[in-house]
């Protein structure tokens, strides 16, 4: 990639990652106080002289595993997002009959929520940085249980009532899976105030059904 665009993600973003049990908890009291000070009080508050406050880590061990603040910020996105996805799994109603409209609303619904998740917590970082946020390769990397995002979309749509199997199954799952997540980023990185338009999800919604409407 070049320097135009350039994916940024969390893992990399750190200086040194946590191996031993101590220091991954050392990283977590970071991680817990910057998503508390985000939350509570804005990116203006967040300093390594807050966190030392807050988390109780001192700035010398902060900066031994983050080279700046966008870092931390960027490692707390990391964190709600796998909230946010195990959420998804965990709740996801398989006890309702689901139809391939209905699980794609469940779809971007669950894309959107990761996505407003993100926002509250430093919106124009997310916004402003270069490269796309690839949501679902996080999940794949950090989260998915035996499996992958796609397998987990593809095992969804395969007991929808309406769902009509064809060989070119693969690339319609994955064009789903990617769809819910580059459409929601892009238009909210166009404008924000999209994420709170009820005609958003609506025509999210419309724009994948497509990639299921049979050839006439």
């Amino acid at each position: 990639m070049t320097d135009e665009f350039q994916l940024i993600r969390p893992n990399e973003a750190m200086r040194r990652k946590p191996i031993q049990d101590r220091s991954k908890k050392v990283v977590a009291a970071i991680v817990d106080a910057a998503h508390k000070i985000l939350l509570e009080n804005g990116r203006e508050a967040l300093s390594t002289t807050s966190l030392e406050v807050v988390s109780g880590v001192p700035k010398s061990s902060i900066y031994q595993y983050f080279p700046n603040l966008d870092a931390i910020v960027f490692e707390v996105y990391r964190v709600v997002m796998r909230a946010q996805h195990l959420k998804g799994y965990r709740e996801f109603p398989s006890d309702q009959v689901h139809t391939v409209q209905s699980f794609i609303h469940w779809l971007l619904d669950w894309s959107i929520e990761i996505h407003r998740k993100v926002l509250e917590i430093d919106k124009n970082l997310l916004l402003g940085h270069k490269g796309f946020w690839d949501a679902w390769q996080e999940l794949n990397d950090n989260l998915a249980p035996e499996g992958s995002a796609e397998e987990f979309i593809y095992d969804k749509l395969k007991s929808c009532s309406d769902f009509k199997s064809g060989k070119n199954d693969l690339l319609r799952v994955h064009a789903l899976g990617r769809a819910a997540q580059f459409m929601v980023y892009a238009l909210i990185t166009d404008n924000i105030e999209f994420i709170d338009d009820p005609e958003f999800r609506l025509t999210l919604v419309k724009m994948c059904c497509a990639i299921f409407s049979e050839e006439k």
